[in-house]
């Protein structure tokens, strides 16, 4: 005789839902269940202190405030710069590597003042500084920037305002690195910077044949929308030789794309980056960065694998793979090792925050019977 059993599971538990919803994965650590089946934030990883959710919203509830709320953990911002900082720094020794790692945070991830200034005293003790890509952004940056040796690199669209105050960055002792992004930029910024009698500090964005995969995968390529081929490159070179600017040319760019899912594309963008440096290194310019750019991608769906809402490396990984590809090729070629510069903003801002959004309807599937025999 066949008697009827409930689909619904009898040994479901804590376990269980962290399996199933892999937050042990894409939570990095900032995020888990507890022991009431509740989610928990735990800003500072290593530690017990944790944050329940639920709490979080019945308090704002008892402030007659509904969703969607946006709750952000500053704490977490502190503790990436301080890994991706730790991180670099780790492989820089256990590398031998000659140089130094600076990160940027790109101010289009977050514009809130209380990210970017939380961002800016986590990485005080790095260097970290700031990557900006608007007149309003550059504005904002040049107020917040104090620390002497961080880095404030302008992409982006370059009209006569916005040349000019990078420039008035650089009199006020800042170092503010106008990037060439097309080739008609260089024009505009020497006539500028000839008029306000100040030297620039420039660098020049790579156009690699490196690309790599997803939604971002235009921004590298031969037919990349931003960044500059060889032949460009060499005009850009011979302008600044016959100016007597070969001194101004501090840095070197390249960017992929956001989300780099797969770190044998960032091993290969990276090495063809550091190719570049070394043939400019032997022209004799002493460019003293090179800026890997972004990508550095985030596990959302917690597969760690190379698909578009993941990635199948860790942060050592990362960092490894790029301290030890730029060596070599330096050794290979027998030019300085220059300072590393990422522009990892989705790294580090992604966990921080937490969007609550009110359920407002819900679907019912009709319970199914399963027959047992016996």
């Amino acid at each position: 005789m066949r008697s009827p059993v409930s689909s619904e599971p009898e040994d479901w538990s804590v376990d269980a839902a962290r399996d199933m919803y892999h937050i042990n994965r894409w939570g990095a650590g900032y995020f888990d269940i507890n022991s009431v089946g509740n989610v928990v934030a735990r800003p500072l990883p290593g530690k017990t202190t944790e944050v329940e959710l639920t709490e979080v919203i019945q308090a704002a509830k008892k402030r007659n405030l509904y969703g969607p709320l946006l709750i952000r953990f500053q704490d977490i911002l502190r503790h990436r710069v301080q890994s991706l900082c730790a991180a670099f720094d780790s492989a820089i020794e256990r590398f031998n590597y000659g140089g130094t790692y600076r990160g940027v945070f790109p101010i289009k991830v977050n514009e809130l003042r209380e990210v970017v200034e939380e961002i800016m005293d986590a990485g005080s003790g790095h260097g970290f500084g700031l990557e900006v890509g608007s007149k309003a952004e550059l504005c904002a940056a040049l107020a917040l920037q104090n620390q002497p040796n961080s880095l404030l690199i302008c992409n982006g669209y370059k009209d006569v305002d916005f040349i000019q105050t990078a420039l008035m960055g650089n009199r006020l002792g800042k170092q503010v690195i106008l990037v060439i992004e097309k080739l008609d930029e260089l024009d505009h910024i020497m006539r500028v910077a000839k008029k306000v009698d100040v030297r620039p500090q420039l660098g020049v964005r790579l156009r690699l044949l490196s690309r790599s995969t997803g939604k971002w995968a235009d921004s590298g390529g031969e037919d990349a929308k931003f960044g500059l081929n060889t032949a460009q490159l060499m005009v850009v070179l011979k302008a600044l030789k016959d100016e007597g600017w070969k001194d101004c040319l501090r840095l070197l760019h390249s960017h992929i794309g956001s989300q780099v899912p797969d770190i044998l594309t960032v091993r290969k963008a990276v090495q063809e980056g550091a190719r570049f440096y070394a043939k400019v290194r032997e022209l004799g310019f002493p460019v003293e960065f090179l800026d890997v750019g972004g990508g550095l991608a985030v596990d959302y769906d917690g597969s760690r694998a190379a698909f578009e809402s993941s990635a199948n490396y860790s942060l050592r990984e990362y960092t490894d793979d790029i301290v030890q590809t730029i060596g070599e090729v330096c050794n290979a070629e027998s030019v300085p090792h220059p300072h590393i510069v990422s522009e990892s903003g989705r790294a580090i801002a992604a966990h921080h925050s937490v969007l609550v959004v009110q359920v407002f309807a819900a679907n019912t599937k009709a319970q199914l019977t399963r027959f047992k025999y016996g």
